[in-house]
């Protein structure tokens, strides 16, 4: 099973079986990989802000340069929600279409039942690992 299959799969699954319609899990898998990207770009800038020398310094003054003297929570709005918007209309335009989504659906209805149950664990381990270093190194820099 791939991480797509499972995605989609899973989320279908879990909406279908509550009695709803199973496409709006289309949504919801568009939005956790969505997330999911998100998280890992934000983990790569952190590994290198941690172990690059002097990419610290070049980030924030470029940021500086651009954004002036806003506030941290003000310019990671300005960054995090138009990069959240462009990384969902770009999956929903590649692999989040409504015809990859029934295909990877269709695919992942054929598992047996044991195998669609541990999906989600496909799912949450690689977001946890992505938390966890975020996380970890946002910390360690307190």
């Amino acid at each position: 099973m791939t991480f797509l299959e499972a995605l989609y799969g899973s989320q279908y699954y879990e909406i279908h079986q509550k009695g709803r319609d199973g496409n709006k899990g289309r949504l919801n898998g568009n939005l956790f990989l969505s997330a999911l990207i998100v998280l890992f770009i934000l983990a790569v800038m952190m590994i290198s802000i941690s172990f690059v020398p002097g990419f610290n310094e070049s980030l924030t003054k470029s940021i500086r340069s651009v954004f002036t003297y806003s506030s941290g929570k003000s310019i990671g709005k300005i960054l995090a929600i138009p990069l959240f918007g462009i990384i969902y209309f770009v999956i929903i335009k590649t692999v989040g279409s409504e015809s990859n989504f029934k295909n990877k659906v269709e695919t992942f209805m054929q598992y047996p039942d044991e195998v669609k149950r541990k999906a989600n664990a496909k799912l949450l381990i690689p977001f946890f690992i992505l938390l966890i270093i975020v996380f970890g190194l946002a910390f360690s820099k307190l």
